[in-house]
């Protein structure tokens, strides 16, 4: 009976330690995927709904768990800030007053590089008898060369310069046709219509050659006989008209 005294005692002093140890809340900004470009910064801040940390770890989850800062705490103070070397000359700490009482941290990277896209986690430090590490969700870090707003920004313009471009193709075309359309209409009212050239006859046979060619023979024996023939006619009428006169003269 006297150990399940003691038991009972134990259970009821460690009782409140439990519940605080349950209420103890560690949140972590951003909480969701933050997109970086070269050369720029990014920002994360952290905190703990208790007032007297003893120490804050932000890490790497995924290049091999570098720890990128360790914060040692005195008094709910940062006492001692040490970097990793990687980002020492490039990361800032300051501290962030909470409203319920509790301590925030803001780290500042600057000069991103692509090799710095990771998935960023703090580690809070806790002693209460023993030694408590409270870990956040994380943020994940993503450094691309070009900014995808920029990149949005000009996918959402290309379906204006398709259609820009579409008109104007439209309107050329329809203007063209119609310029084509008028100049035919002109010509076909000044069109005369004009007689169709005689086909060429076939070319003259071997036969027919030799008659062409035999032709002014046969036209100069028959003229000589209408010569003569013209000549005699001509002195028979011219006798017959000098009988008719003296026939007058003698009546």
């Amino acid at each position: 009976m006297e150990a399940l005294g003691w038991s009972c005692v134990l259970g009821i002093l460690c009782l409140p330690a439990e519940v605080l140890l349950h209420t103890w809340t560690v949140s972590q900004e951003p909480s969701s995927t933050s997109i970086k470009t070269i050369n720029s910064s990014a920002e994360i801040s952290c905190s703990i709904s208790l007032s007297d940390p003893v120490s804050l770890r932000l890490q790497r989850k995924f290049h091999s768990k570098t720890e990128v800062s360790f914060l040692h705490f005195e008094k709910g103070k940062i006492a001692t800030n040490t970097a990793d070397g990687v980002f020492k000359k490039r990361i800032h700490v300051s501290e962030r007053k909470q409203l319920d009482g509790g301590v925030g941290v803001s780290f500042k990277i600057d000069l991103m590089q692509l090799q710095d896209t990771d998935l960023y986690f703090c580690t809070w430090g806790y002693v209460d008898k023993v030694s408590v590490q409270l870990p956040t969700n994380g943020t994940i870090i993503i450094v691309r060369e070009e900014d995808p707003q920029e990149l949005c920004g000009l996918g959402n313009h290309i379906p204006d310069l398709v259609l820009i471009a579409f008109s104007v193709t439209a309107f050329t075309v329809i203007v063209l046709l119609f310029t084509g359309a008028m100049i035919l209409r002109h010509r076909r009212k000044r069109f005369t219509p004009g007689r169709a050239a005689e086909p060429p006859g076939p070319p003259p046979t071997p036969e027919a050659s030799a008659h062409l060619s035999s032709a002014p023979a046969v036209l100069s024996h028959i003229s000589a006989p209408l010569e003569r023939s013209g000549k005699m006619g001509y002195q028979s009428i011219k006798r017959l008209d000098n009988v008719k006169i003296f026939e007058n003269i003698r009546k």
